[in-house]
């Protein structure tokens, strides 16, 4: 496969590229059953990633189910020249935004902050680590979603661009933005 030749070509292939293709197809040609391997493929990126955005376990699962059977209606939508799990992550992360947009969470103290991790803190995990974790989650909802996609997830900005329909300057500018408000916070308590 060739590299892409723009910022707006889609990525090389995923290891599970052709299979999500394969899947989709079966899917669409009747075998609805077959959705339970993208499920059973995606569902924890899905989750860990909505997690980071809403900081509550019964939301991101809640939100993670929304997606996915948000992906199965629109399925035929589908369009194979992009990764499987880069469209179901545009549809998770949009929504999330709407979810927040709607409900606007409350403010939390840092103690709840820290405590609904993704992962447990490793072993040895500081006052850094709880500190950084609490920055995160008073970064705008987009921002913090720009953030987690491009440094937890990997992906790259142009595709961060076009799952939250920004222009690359745009997320280029925020992410800028959500370092420099995480170094100063970081400094502060440090």
């Amino acid at each position: 496969m060739q590299p892409p030749t723009s910022a707006n070509s889609p990525r090389p292939a995923s290891p599970h590229a052709a299979a999500d293709r394969d899947t989709v197809e079966r899917v669409l040609a009747g075998d609805t059953e077959a959705f339970a391997e993208l499920l059973g493929r995606h569902q924890s990126a899905v989750y860990t990633h909505l997690m980071r955005m809403v900081r509550r376990p019964e939301d991101a699962m809640d939100l993670t189910q929304e997606a996915f059977v948000k992906a199965f209606k629109h399925l035929a939508h589908y369009n194979p020249r992009w990764a499987f799990k880069t469209w179901l992550m545009t549809i998770a992360t949009n929504t999330t935004l709407n979810f927040i947009a709607k409900r606007r969470l409350e403010t939390v103290s840092l103690e709840d902050v820290a405590e609904p991790s993704v992962e447990p803190l490793p072993v040895g995990a500081g006052e850094a680590e709880l500190a950084l974790r609490a920055a995160m989650g008073r970064l705008p909802e987009k921002a913090r979603a720009m953030f987690n996609l491009r440094y937890q997830e990997e992906l790259p900005l142009a595709e961060i661009g076009a799952m939250l329909g920004e222009s690359l300057s745009n997320v280029k500018v925020t992410l800028h933005r959500a370092r420099k408000l995480l170094r100063a916070e970081l400094e502060q308590s440090v």
